[in-house]
């Protein structure tokens, strides 16, 4: 059997897949992004083209560019008749053609790479050039109007009494005027095509899925039975080939010859009643009886239950296994019997591709973990299997365990969905910063990865910013609670690492760092932020955002400084009327509470910071004096941000108010 994968999948015009183009990886392939960033429809677009027999497109599928074009093509045909009755034929023809051109169609485009082993057979009705220097086929499905004139005129009848236009018109009748077509194109050559059928692309691409709605319950009653309907799922898939289910069906067969004598007693009476009523004769009529047939299908369809051991003799209902457990037992029993549906095809597919939907429903984060990894092993233990997997997932940990290599993220922020590979990502870092990558690459492993997922991301310096930034999301911008919010606790050093893949996937990003202030000479001792000639020797403020090294210069840097396209910094500043400042989020919030510490402090933790020699609170004035040496002396940060909280009517430094606000709206 040839080596076939499909390298590229390009969806056109299919929901939010304007124009989208997915790179699949050879063996599996990691579909990311946030909430309705369309990966469910590249899954669907599959799905409807290649996994059912049956056309369930509806005008819903159609983007709104789409729906704008078959609304044009329809004023174009009614203003072409309008020309003909006015007797334009010239102006009518133009236009008329124009209506044609304009109806749009929903495409999914699979390019197919092999290589010179053995047998084509799968994909030879593809294949559009003999050159024996390419290795590449490429299909395109359609979802198109079947016979555009007809419809037109059809349309134009209906406009006449109703009014609709075109989009209305299809909206109940969308079956009766498109069609799926497939098309076998020369890549390099888009004039050589060929039409082809449902079934060679299936032989080229044979397509499962397996979707992500609950079919489990962990209830006494468990309705679902979903491990039980997966051994039926099993049985069929072999049922043909396996000489043990030839014995079940003779088994079967020899308890039905049994059953046939006893349901001659047992019906005994019923037929004397009939006889009684003269159906016997009756001349069309002939005699009745009842006989056994069993199907050893149907036997298990309903009829079997999975039981879980429970000690020696015992044995417990499906019900009472974890929901976890018996999600992964049923995926894996779903990839069972597709691998035997791959073998019983015939001819045996090009490659099978397989989609499985958010796996990571009721899978604790260990067995997420773990999930990719075993996926693997399994695919690869069976000989002969060409199969390639598509996994969407919102799992951190799904995506920790694979790597970038195969991950593909979908990006809806902006008006255009963009596919992000980062593949592609990986290989450009890797040749332009190494160590970098080695940094994120550890990070994913070492940490969630759940800014794949997110809204937004937040970029802060440690334990107290994390302890105290969903209080002050609440009470700076109350609008991002109701956001995912993707918070990553990094020090300043670090922040910057990020920049290239926060860049890459394009994703609203407020860094909440610390100015960080320095001696300018020698070993650069920290000093308080009010120090002449002081410096950052914070690497992010120096070589991403603002991109100043002194803090003079960074004091007066204006907002537009602070921002870089969808990334801004915080840092810092005066509190609105003062001309203090802080040098790190501790002292930043000290100044920024200092009246309401001068007469809370005695009930926290620390209050030892804000006392006298004599036992007696600080002023505000003495609190905003001494901050930097009072933020010096706090031994537990988290300590402090606990203690933070308590203070009645505390406020968020204005700094950190400043950038949650800038993050807040929800689209920039």
């Amino acid at each position: 059997m040839a080596f076939v994968k499909i390298s590229v999948a390009t969806i056109h015009g299919f929901r939010l897949l304007k124009d989208a183009v997915v790179h699949l990886d050879p063996d599996v392939t990691i579909v990311v992004g946030r909430n309705n960033s369309g990966k469910t429809s590249l899954v669907e677009a599959f799905y409807k083209f290649v996994g059912t027999d049956s056309n369930t497109f509806t005008l819903d599928d159609f983007n709104l560019e789409l729906l704008l074009k078959l609304r044009i093509a329809g004023e174009l045909w009614l203003e072409s008749q309008s020309k003909r009755n006015a007797g334009d034929a010239a102006e009518a023809d133009r236009l008329e053609g124009e209506a044609i051109d304009a109806i749009p169609a929903i495409r999914l485009d699979v390019e197919f790479e092999y290589d010179e082993v053995d047998s084509l057979a799968p994909l030879a009705d593809l294949i559009m050039d003999l050159d024996p220097e390419r290795h590449d086929a490429l299909v395109s499905c359609r979802f198109q109007a079947a016979r555009p004139l007809e419809m037109l005129r059809a349309f134009a009848i209906v406009n006449a009494d109703s009014g609709l236009d075109l989009v209305e018109f299809l909206r109940r009748r969308l079956g009766s005027h498109f069609e799926i077509a497939y098309v076998a194109l020369d890549k390099n050559d888009f004039s050589n095509v060929r039409e082809v059928s449902r079934a060679q692309v299936r032989d080229a691409a044979f397509c499962n899925f397996v979707y992500a709605q609950n079919l489990f319950d962990d209830t006494s009653l468990d309705n679902g039975h979903g491990l039980s309907r997966g051994f039926e799922s099993y049985y069929r898939a072999i049922s043909d080939t396996d000489g043990t289910v030839e014995s079940l069906e003779l088994a079967l067969a020899d308890v039905a010859r049994q059953l046939d004598g006893e349901y001659l007693t047992l019906f005994e009476g019923v037929f004397r009643d009939l006889r009684e009523f003269g159906v016997n004769r009756m001349p069309s009529l002939q005699d009745l009886k009842v006989v056994s047939e069993f199907r050893a299908a149907d036997l298990l369809n309903g009829s079997t239950k999975v039981m879980y051991a429970h000690g020696a003799d015992a044995s417990l209902p499906e019900a009472h296994n974890g929901l976890g457990y018996s999600k992964l037992i049923f995926i894996i029993l779903q990839f069972i019997a597709f691998f035997e549906a791959y073998n019983k095809r015939q001819p045996v597919p090009g490659v099978q591709l397989l989609f499985v939907e958010e796996p990571e429903a009721h899978l604790h984060p260990q067995m997420q973990s773990v999930f990719i990894k075993n996926i693997r092993e399994y695919l690869s233990s069976k000989p002969g299997w060409n199969v390639q997997l598509v996994v969407t997932t919102h799992s951190s940990h799904i995506v920790a365990e694979s790597g970038f290599t195969c991950i593909r993220y979908f990006d809806a922020s902006d008006d255009t969905l963009q596919v992000r590979d980062l593949s592609a990502f990986r290989s450009k870092l890797k040749a332009t910063d190494e160590e970098t990558l080695k940094f994120l690459e550890q990070y994913m492993v070492l940490h969630r990865c759940d800014m794949f997922f997110a809204d937004k991301v937040v970029l802060i310096e440690g334990a107290a910013e994390r302890l105290v930034l969903p209080a002050m999301i609440m009470a700076s911008a109350s609008d991002l609670a109701h956001q995912y919010v993707s918070v990553i606790e990094v020090g300043g050093a670090y922040a910057v690492k990020f920049r290239p893949l926060l860049e890459f996937i394009n994703v609203q990003t407020l860094v909440i760092t610390d100015i960080d202030s320095v001696a300018a000479e020698g070993n650069h001792p920290k000093v308080p932020v009010k120090t002449t000639g002081a410096i950052t020797s914070n690497v992010t403020l120096k070589t991403w955002l603002p991109s100043r090294t002194t803090i003079a210069d960074l004091l007066v840097a204006s907002d537009d400084a602070k921002l870089d396209r969808k990334a801004r910094v915080a840092y810092q500043i005066a509190e609105i009327g003062r001309t203090e400042c802080g040098r790190s989020f501790e002292e930043a919030f000290i100044l920024a509470n200092a009246e309401a510490l001068a007469t809370a402090s005695q009930t926290l933790s620390t209050s030892r910071l804000f006392l006298d020699e004599n036992g007696e609170c600080f002023s505000a004035e003495v609190i905003r004096e001494r901050a930097y040496e009072i933020a010096k002396q706090i031994d537990s940060k988290s300590d402090f941000a606990f203690d933070a909280l308590k203070i009645p009517n505390w406020v968020t430094p204005r700094y950190i108010s400043e950038g949650l606000e800038w993050l807040a709206p929800q689209s920039r």
